[in-house]
């Protein structure tokens, strides 16, 4: 029997939850408000990232049925469209799906912790680069610990909003809600400025649905992983969704609209302005355990991918899977994100390339969906997917493209990163093919 742990719906539920409930939650509608122009739009930016979200999740589900294996995009892509399009997602799972993102969890938890801890001074980084370390050492030797750890953090953070939201919902009557929006309202431009900018704020706001396919990457580790795995995805997603919407009403409606543009640290603003000086400590500790949780379930599900790619002898032989594959793997992607976190300089920069980088993998990922599928047909299974699958697949693939060449002719800098990526890629792919080949893999 494996020694690998077993994971069930409530830890994989828990760690869609927490890889999604990240820092953009709490950071994103201030800069949505300021190109959208009312708290009313604001949330249907959120609503639609969140359908946009849910119908990716159902997408995933049906592509962890079709194979029940840990790897995601790029065992996915690489059985499906060839070794190529594989590495490509692998590569990008490394550098910006999970590294980037875990990085940037730790930066921004450090932000909001140092703030709590008083007179205490840490050199800069430090808690960034501890909290990476800490549940890089707890995943790669004690998985079952680490994870039941995460569950607990998920749980703890969900009664802290929860909380949140019944303080909100006491003072619904009292306090003065506001739904004005901008006196020189950016809202009321041409057609195409408002569609570019809604477009925008969608796409802003996706990376803090980003993570809604977290369970994928632990598939072959998971109980009934056919059945389990797409469960988790839509659960976790519509959870995340409700909750999204509820706690940004709040913050985009506790304080005119003036008070509030443009401010990253929305949350806690309107914490302070409902609750006073104790809620928005309360607020910012929510945060903490955000991108806590966030960091843990990325440093969880990221490291699988490698050991796969590292198996079909795409990646350092070192790396494939066998009894010490998670301690390396997590080893490398924990010392990729330290390294990030010490050397990054420009964090919106990091958030630009993450936004689009990540888009267009998973719109390419889910797009196989809408193909015969190789791998049902091999087994003699059906090739093609449910109607419902169909409509999720195409509905994401649209929505996703269509943000994401609306935001390259807003700006054309925003699909460099991609093609940065694309191209190194492309290099490494060429070195560890030709590897291959020589040692007759």
């Amino acid at each position: 029997m494996s020694s690998s742990p077993r994971y069930g719906l409530t830890t994989l539920t828990g760690v869609v939850i927490a890889s999604m409930i990240g820092f953009g939650a709490f950071t994103t509608s201030g800069f949505s408000l300021a190109s959208l122009g009312t708290p009313a739009r604001v949330l249907w930016a959120w609503l639609a990232g969140g359908v946009v979200a849910l119908c990716g999740a159902i997408s995933y589900g049906q592509l962890a049925r079709r194979l029940p294996l840990s790897g995601g995009e790029y065992l996915y892509l690489s059985r499906q469209l060839g070794p190529w399009a594989g590495f490509q997602a692998g590569w990008v799972s490394l550098t910006a799906g999970f590294s980037g993102a875990i990085a940037g969890s730790a930066i921004v938890f450090e932000a909001y912790l140092a703030p709590l801890l008083g007179q205490v001074q840490l050199p800069a980084g430090s808690l960034a680069v501890s909290v990476i370390l800490v549940f890089g050492i707890g995943h790669g030797l004690l998985a079952r610990p680490a994870a039941l750890a995460q569950n607990a953090v998920v749980i703890i953070k969900l009664l802290v909003l929860a909380v949140f939201l019944l303080t909100a919902g006491a003072k619904w009557s009292s306090h003065p809600w506001s739904w004005s929006g901008l006196p020189d309202n950016p809202g009321n431009g041409s057609i195409s400025r408002q569609i570019l900018d809604f477009a925008r704020s969608v796409m802003w706001i996706s990376l803090s649905y980003a993570g809604f396919n977290a369970g994928i990457y632990v598939a072959a580790e998971t109980r009934d992983p056919e059945r389990t795995v797409p469960r988790s995805l839509w659960l976790g997603t519509i959870l995340v969704t409700v909750l999204y919407l509820l706690l940004n009403l709040v913050f985009v409606t506790a304080l005119p609209a003036t008070e509030i543009v443009g401010r990253k640290e929305v949350a806690a603003i309107a914490a302070e302005a409902i609750g006073g000086a104790s809620l928005r400590t309360l607020m910012s500790l929510v945060v903490c355990l955000g991108t806590l949780s966030s960091v843990a379930g990325m440093l969880m599900t990221g490291p699988r991918v490698f050991s796969r790619m590292a198996d079909d002898g795409l990646f350092p032989g070192w790396f494939r899977s066998g009894p010490s594959a998670v301690q390396r793997t997590v080893g490398l992607q924990a010392g990729i994100a330290v390294a990030l976190v010490l050397f990054l300089r420009d964090y919106l920069s990091l958030l630009d390339y993450l936004s689009s980088v990540l888009a267009l993998s998973s719109a390419v990922t889910v797009g196989t969906l809408l193909l015969p599928s190789k791998v049902c047909s091999e087994a003699g299974g059906q090739r093609f997917p449910a109607l419902m699958y169909v409509i999720s697949a195409g509905l994401y693939v649209v929505a996703t493209v269509t943000i994401a060449v609306l935001m390259a002719l807003d700006d054309p800098r925003d699909l460099l990163g991609a093609l940065v990526t694309l191209v190194t890629g492309t290099v490494l792919w060429a070195v560890f093919e030709g590897g291959r080949r020589r040692s007759g893999g």
